[in-house]
């Protein structure tokens, strides 16, 4: 940890003995957008004859995770540590985290698994509508009315699923410190040295990343129907990079860490499962029900539509290498150091992006950590 360094900007501290509680604030966020054939979504006829598409339609789901609350306590002794957290609150997920820095490098291993529950949804485009005129009508042109004039689409709700959805994801990044003599990443990210003298270092980084969404259960035939036929995605990539880190140092006791790293993704690779559904063949006939109700007593309540009712058919497994994509890594730590104590917050942030034909969309994925410790 402190081997060829010069003190003049890192020492050690003289107890080799380090107890902390610490805390943890984190969230994942998943936006995706589909774009899709309005014409095909809503046909205006045979399976969907009451509403009728005009253009292409955006679909757009953003899935965000319960900020997650977990508390938990340190002991470390010269360069080792352990520690154990449990949950307090918000995302009921599982995660595991494993870290690791030296003198010169820095290195983290990030798995997230959870579920969600509901999405806020925005919708965008034009439709035209029409109606049941007459229900015991012998010809189309007397059962419905005519159709309506073209009306826009741009609202905002927020859906529930009728099957979680599943998400997972596994982050690994890592970094090379060039100056590493006078640049210490240890004391403003595990406290185990003391930066004396402001100073900085560029650095060259290494980031795989793993995701996989996962809704593909027959009760979510509607989300997969708009996200273009896509019931899984899992996404791979792998990114090098460099930046620069710094340690600003405006008094004694004070540390101020800032670490940007733009990232070039070399490897893009997105792997899909595709599926039919009768969402079409439900969802008309769940409407066109209502539709009669509300003709002969107009009064009548919409009924409760069963997703059981729906079915999905897988029609395959697709890969599609992706081109190469500009990402980014960030971490900003504080620090203050008097006598044996300390008190610490850092944080990170990761933005994502993929691609798939007709759908693409980012995740986010940001965690603070906070932490008051002693040396012994």
């Amino acid at each position: 940890m402190v081997h060829g360094v010069d003190t003049n900007y890192i020492k050690t501290p003289e107890q080799p003995w380090q107890v902390s509680i610490k805390s943890r604030v984190a969230q994942t966020d998943l936006q995706m957008h589909s774009t899709v054939d309005g014409a095909e979504l809503f046909d205006g006829g045979g399976t969907m004859p009451l509403i009728q598409g005009v253009g292409d339609m955006a679909i757009d789901p953003r899935i965000m995770t319960r900020v997650s609350t977990s508390m938990g306590v340190k002991v470390g002794y010269k360069g080792l540590s352990v520690s154990y957290s449990f949950p307090v609150g918000g995302d009921k997920g599982q995660n595991l985290s494993l870290r690791t820095a030296g003198r010169w490098y820095s290195v983290n291993l990030r798995w997230h698994k959870f579920k969600a529950k509901q999405a806020r949804i925005h919708y965008a485009g034009t439709t035209k509508y029409r109606w049941v005129d007459d229900p015991y009508a012998t010809t189309e042109a007397d059962f419905f009315t005519d159709w309506g004039a073209p009306e826009s689409w741009d609202l905002t709700e927020k859906d529930q699923f009728y099957s979680p959805v599943n998400l997972q994801t596994l982050i690994f990044d890592g970094c090379y410190i060039f100056n590493s003599k006078k640049f210490s990443y240890a004391a403003a990210y595990t406290q185990k040295t003391y930066q004396v003298r402001s100073a900085g270092s560029p650095v060259v980084g290494l980031m795989a990343y793993y995701a996989d969404f996962k809704y593909n259960d027959a009760r979510n035939a509607g989300l997969i129907y708009a996200m273009d036929g896509i019931g899984r995605l899992r996404q791979y990539q792998v990114s090098v990079g460099g930046g620069y880190a710094y340690n600003f140092v405006p008094a004694k006791g004070w540390l101020i860490s800032g670490m940007f790293m733009p990232m070039v993704t070399l490897m893009n690779r997105t792997r899909i499962n595709t599926y039919t559904s009768n969402f079409k063949e439900v969802g008309h006939e769940h409407l066109t029900d209502y539709a009669i109700a509300l003709w002969e007593d107009e009064n009548a309540e919409y009924p409760e539509l069963s997703p059981d009712k729906f079915r999905i058919e897988s029609t395959g497994i697709h890969s599609r290498n992706n081109r190469i994509a500009l990402n980014y890594t960030a971490r900003l730590s504080i620090t203050y150091n008097w006598d044996r104590y300390f008190i610490n917050a850092n944080g990170q942030f990761n933005n994502f992006n993929y691609k798939h034909r007709a759908l693409h969309g980012h995740l986010n994925d940001w965690f603070i950590n906070a932490s008051v410790g002693v040396r012994l």
